[in-house]
């Protein structure tokens, strides 16, 4: 499966979203699209790309793209069209510094965290930032953060 360039991700959710297919009217004429991010596989390669979608400052929606470009799913945190009271705060998705911070709350006595990196707990359809915690001992465990939630891998 070949992979295709952030840019090119980035063209096809915007002409998307500009198209009308997805989305309401509200959400078409006063959302960002956000730069793809990409998601990785348990082992470490590229899965799919993320691509955030903000309105101010909120996280409302986003697209999910295969490495290779094919469409994968649109999702919206909005309870009604053109409503995003109910959103997340877009940093609680897109600000590792504030992601990191989350996952603090979930580290044990002697662990130190790592970058931050968007993956999934399990299931492609379980997007979460992927923060891995170090003991002395070099071992490492993973905690989830996921809409200002941290919690601990199985």
């Amino acid at each position: 499966m070949d992979q295709i360039k952030e840019t090119e991700i980035l063209a096809r959710a915007k002409a998307l979203l500009a198209g009308g297919s997805v989305g309401d009217p509200a959400l078409q004429k006063n959302a960002i699209v956000l730069n793809p991010l990409p998601v990785t596989e348990p082992g470490g390669g590229l899965h799919s790309w993320w691509v955030p979608i903000t309105v101010a400052d909120k996280l409302v929606a986003f697209f999910q793209y295969q490495r290779n470009g094919v469409f994968m799913r649109f999702s919206t945190f909005q309870r009604q069209p053109g409503n995003y009271e109910n959103c997340p705060q877009a940093k609680l998705w897109l600000d590792t510094d504030t992601i990191q911070k989350i996952a603090a709350a979930r580290i044990r006595s002697g662990e130190t965290l790592q970058q931050p990196h968007l993956g999934f707990d399990q299931s492609p359809d379980r997007l979460a930032w992927i923060v891995p915690a170090t003991d002395a001992n070099g071992n490492q465990r993973n905690i989830y953060v996921t809409s200002g939630y941290a919690y601990d891998g199985s």
